[in-house]
């Protein structure tokens, strides 16, 4: 099982952000006794081995199918996140699913472990298990995550890592599809925010902290009388909305510079999508560290909720105006002096008549 977790973690982390990735999705099936080396990612598509085919490496598919025929073979570990996955070949290796559907054939034989998490098995009585099979529901998002103290708060206790890392993900699968609708539907309000966080990183920090420590105080204020617990709840709300939308648009700077590094362009959608997942996986791993894990998070939880505030809610660039006023002031308009036209000449007294001078 902590093979399957090392795999899980290096194929979503390593294969996604930094390498090159040999193949994204396979349309095309392989030409039939052909031979596939290295790790495979089918993401939201088709992938299928022939009768015949091996494949030496693993497979990660997220929300798409694959399937292997029989007769065919892999060497090494599959990740199945929300997708489909069929087998009547042989693996070598362990499968671990998270929330999809795996169906063994009767020709299947797997040599390896099985890691069930709130997937649907579908065994044939032909299929061979030369493993153990671990099925469990995801009781982390149900009634055991309400005894367990949140991971942002500091010297949380964490009793089952494997539970914290798989929330990680499914968290950091759930902000990248919301920073993609996100940024499909206020591209210009996210761009804004992005550039105050960019601009004055610190004074939206300042300004965020000062809502985080002030805000509760006016809401539990607020909440004191019943006259004014709607309000307080709507405020609760918007606190909470102002903060997810400060993270979208930390994670859409982010996706920003990838795109930038990879010397491409993204649509904002995109870039927040992609941006937000990295950004989610990031905080949510460091936050599994004790005592210190959750700074990162916070960090930039209050610098994204400050941008939303000075930027009011991503309608102007508050930052640009502020620089216009400060750094750039209107330049002083002299008075230009008048210029001085010439003195009129000094009248002379008139020439005296020749006969005078007799």
């Amino acid at each position: 099982m902590k093979k399957s977790l090392l795999i899980l973690l290096v194929l979503i982390l390593a294969l996604m952000v930094a390498a090159p990735i040999p193949v994204l999705a396979q349309d095309d099936n392989p030409p039939t006794g052909s031979t596939i080396t290295g790790d495979q990612i089918v993401i939201g598509n088709t992938f299928r081995l022939a009768s015949g085919d091996t494949l030496d490496g693993s497979m990660l598919i997220i929300g798409g199918t694959a399937t292997t025929a029989n007769g065919s073979e892999i060497n090494g570990d599959l990740v199945l996140i929300g997708g489909t996955l069929g087998i009547d070949g042989s693996v070598n290796g362990d499968i671990v699913s998270i929330g999809g559907a795996v169906n063994l054939g009767d020709s299947a034989i797997i040599n390896g472990n099985l890691s069930m998490l709130g997937a649907n098995l579908q065994r044939s009585s032909g299929a061979v298990i030369n493993g153990t099979i671990e099925e469990e529901s995801p009781n982390f998002i149900g009634e055991e995550a309400a005894n367990q103290r949140m991971r942002w708060i500091p010297f949380s206790d964490w009793r089952d890592p494997l539970r914290g890392l798989l929330t990680t993900i499914f968290e950091a699968l759930a902000m990248g599809v919301l920073a993609v609708l996100v940024g499909l539907l206020l591209p210009h309000n996210v761009k804004n925010i992005a550039a105050n966080v960019v601009c004055e990183p610190l004074v939206s920090g300042g300004i965020g902290l000062l809502t985080i420590i002030v805000a509760p105080i006016m809401l539990l204020l607020l909440a004191i009388t019943i006259i004014l617990i709607p309000v307080s709840l709507v405020a609760f709300i918007a606190l909470g909305l102002a903060l997810l939308l400060g993270f979208i648009a930390v994670g859409y700077e982010v996706g920003q510079r990838l795109a930038t590094l990879f010397k491409t362009t993204w649509h904002p959608s995109i870039s927040a999508g992609v941006g937000t997942l990295l950004l989610s996986l990031v905080t949510g791993i460091a936050g599994l560290i004790p005592c210190v894990g959750w700074v990162i998070g916070f960090i930039v939880g209050i610098v994204g909720l400050g941008a939303v505030i000075t930027s009011r809610v991503g309608s102007e660039k508050y930052v640009k105006k502020l620089y216009q006023a400060v750094i750039q002031p209107e330049a002083e308009v002299t008075p230009i002096d008048p210029i001085e036209s010439p003195a009129p000449p000094t009248p002379t007294e008139p020439p005296t008549p020749l006969e005078n001078q007799e």
